[in-house]
């Protein structure tokens, strides 16, 4: 269920699956702008390589807090994104490109290119910055409760962050949060992602609520949309 290693990944990787298949009974789903995060071709994503959003993202993912979003990504020797293998450290990796920004032409091959695309989408200062900040969460753990407190919001994506909280939350899981989540998707429009929570997320297997009764008042429909949160019990 988890969403990743957020936005460091969208800059060294790849293609993101689809989820889940397609069920007989369908909820209506939000399309929210930020939709191709988790069910879309990194690659070809245009609206991610545009500054302004990538800044909205990047604000957001302050206020959730990216030490608890990146967990052991930077402590690691190696990664996993979207099935890739990445065997580098992603503490190295980052801060490799923040130090070739400057001079990219005398860089290795992989960082001279990525910031050679980067300038093309004419995104490399947000990227550099973005980087930055990624890295100082990691050196100085108290800088990641700096950058939450400043971070803008004109800029966060309320509905993202919402959705951050439920996935990566400080709180142990109680049936009063879990209800709490669960009516949270609904009000923003995510009622599959509901009713995955009810169903199929391990971290509300153990949760006392009437799931029956609850799947009842979702919003069926049709179309069936990829969810948010996704099946991860198989």
């Amino acid at each position: 269920m988890k969403m990743l290693t957020p936005l460091f990944a969208l800059f060294v990787l790849a293609g993101c699956a689809a989820g889940t298949q397609q069920r007989e009974v369908s909820y209506i789903e939000s399309l929210p702008t930020f939709f191709e995060l988790r069910n879309g071709p990194w690659l070809t994503n245009k609206w991610i390589r545009r500054p302004e959003n990538l800044l909205a993202i990047h604000e957001t993912f302050k206020k959730a807090d990216y030490n608890r979003l990146l967990g052991t990504l930077f402590s690691d020797t190696s990664f996993i994104i979207q099935d890739i293998y990445i065997k580098k450290n992603g503490y190295s990796l980052a801060d490799s490109l923040v130090c070739t920004y400057a001079e990219p032409e005398n860089a290795p091959k992989y960082y001279r290119e990525f910031w050679a695309r980067r300038r093309k989408e004419g995104n490399d200062s947000v990227v550099h910055i973005i980087l930055k900040d990624i890295i100082s969460t990691t050196q100085y753990k108290l800088r990641s409760g700096i950058l939450a407190l400043n971070a803008d919001s004109t800029l966060w994506n309320d509905t993202l962050l919402q959705l951050l909280d439920i996935e990566y939350r400080y709180d142990t899981l109680t049936t009063e949060l879990a209800l709490k989540d669960f009516e949270t998707l609904k009000r923003l429009g995510f009622h599959q992602s509901a009713k995955n929570l009810l169903y199929e997320c391990r971290n509300y297997d153990n949760i006392n609520w009437n799931r029956a009764e609850l799947e009842k008042t979702l919003i069926k429909t049709d179309s069936f949309i990829y969810p948010w949160f996704q099946d991860d019990t198989k």
